[in-house]
């Protein structure tokens, strides 16, 4: 059941202030961390374009790919696994990360392997991709284990140093294109290189987490064993790849289905339609770890409220402003994707509240709930792809993506409801409280800005 704290009077209210003090705190470097990849993103993406071409373009593509897929599948929720266990039991954290590490370093070797074995098939044949995917395919064991310190940071609430990390991976990743580009030696192999290697040098944001960790204590009862990572992870891992699907499937199946042009319209619309997604995202990362050291419900509908009320204020800015800036950034021939952007961008905002109660379920120790809920939407959305797609086209994609988003939302909240007795209502609506936390937000996050820039005597 859940773990209500916070009693009314006395040291209670001083632990929530301090409580809501130090969430606003990390939302607001969570949210920065997160804008940082988008933003870098952006700029190289032209770098690379330029330099290397439709096919050298298309041949670093091909080859980084698979890391990204094997990364994605090989996870199996260790990272959200020893995070989670690492909020409820900080003084296990050394054995959370022993488990986990050896986990995923059996997951990496494997995943290498498996993309090593299976390049020729897909590089279609490409000798130059096979060489080009064998040198990324080194980058998966790495990359897993960074997975585990960035769980271990985000249990123990060192938001600066996650934020750091996808800060330095993207920014080093600019830093080095950069005088490649400019002293003519950004090529294939050296692109494929740096865009396998910099999301690892996030680590380096990791160096004094040792310093940081709490005394540690045996873990008598098994709860950061292998065996608890490994069951915690999958049930979530499940969800996961649900979610990669539901986001992603209709854009692979598309052009089968339909045409590259209704695709190609697609895909700026669900580019632009995912920009509230940064402010929500990191709500979301930082309400799961909150959540699983304290449960509160009415910090998680709160959060739940103004994630929807944030994300809604940005979609109506976006939607009504796009039919001006889309075609004018994109081309004109993109102007027909403003009617999809705006059906996904109503999309997104339904789906936050039930994002919420996902990371609630998951943080209550019930991930396999939220992953039945993916499951049942991602079915759904691939069978209304197949359905309205061929007639529709990119317009159908968005109606079969709204619907998904619909359903695995409700699911997420009826399930928390069920086993919590979290009202589903209290996840709707702005409450006058609500306000007074974003204000108090605003006003501690100009106060600092106005503090670090106050000149010292």
């Amino acid at each position: 059941m859940t773990r209500r704290t916070g009693e009314t009077g006395g040291p209670a209210v001083e632990d929530r202030t301090k409580a809501k003090g130090g969430t606003a705190r990390s939302m607001t470097i969570t949210l920065v961390g997160n804008l940082f990849p988008p933003v870098v993103a952006l700029a190289s993406g032209p770098i690379l374009a330029q330099s290397l071409g439709v096919d050298g373009r298309g041949a670093v593509a091909a080859a980084t790919a698979p890391l990204g897929l094997a990364i994605a599948l090989m996870t199996f929720g260790v990272p959200e696994a020893v995070s989670y266990a690492v909020a409820r039991h900080p003084r296990l954290v050394r054995v959370a990360a022993r488990n986990g590490a050896a986990i995923v370093v059996l997951a990496g070797l494997l995943a290498t392997g498996a993309v090593f074995a299976a390049r020729e098939w897909l590089s279609g044949g490409d000798l130059e991709i096979q060489k080009l995917m064998a040198v990324a395919s080194l980058a998966v064991l790495p990359t897993l284990l960074l997975g585990v310190l960035r769980g271990i940071a985000s249990g123990l609430q060192r938001w600066a140093m996650v934020a750091w990390e996808k800060v330095l991976a993207s920014g080093l990743r600019l830093a080095v294109l950069i005088p490649l580009w400019l002293t003519g030696h950004l090529t294939p192999f050296t692109a494929t290189v740096v865009l396998a290697v910099m999301p690892v040098m996030g680590a380096l944001a990791y160096l004094t987490l040792p310093r940081r960790l709490p005394p540690a204590e045996p873990d008598t009862e098994g709860l950061a064993s292998t065996r608890a990572l490994t069951g915690y992870g999958l049930r979530l891992w499940i969800g996961t790849i649900s979610g990669i699907l539901l986001s992603r499937v209709d854009q692979t199946i598309m052009t089968p289905l339909s045409s590259a042009y209704e695709l190609g319209l697609y895909v700026v619309a669900v580019n632009v339609s995912e920009l509230p997604l940064v402010i929500h995202r990191a709500v979301r990362d930082v309400t799961f770890v909150t959540d699983a050291s304290r449960s509160e419900d009415a910090r998680l509908a709160a959060a739940a409220r103004i994630s929807t009320l944030i994300c809604t204020v940005v979609a109506l800015v976006l939607g009504g402003t796009m039919i001006w800036w889309l075609p004018l950034l994109f081309g004109e021939e993109f102007a027909p994707a403003v009617p999809i952007a705006w059906l996904l961008l109503v999309a997104v905002v339904i789906s936050t509240p039930g994002s919420i109660a996902g990371a609630g379920l998951s943080a209550r120790g019930r991930p396999g709930l939220r992953s039945i809920a993916l499951v049942i939407a991602c079915v759904l959305n691939i069978g209304l792809l197949v359905l309205l797609v061929p007639t529709y086209g990119a317009m159908g994609a968005a109606w079969a993506t709204l619907l998904g988003y619909v359903v695995s939302s409700g699911l997420n909240q009826w399930f928390l409801k069920r086993l919590f007795g979290v009202s589903m209502l209290s996840f709707y609506g702005v409450r006058r409280t609500d306000l007074t936390i974003l204000r108090g937000y605003a006003g501690s996050l100009v106060g600092g800005v106005t503090r670090r820039l106050r000149p010292r005597r």
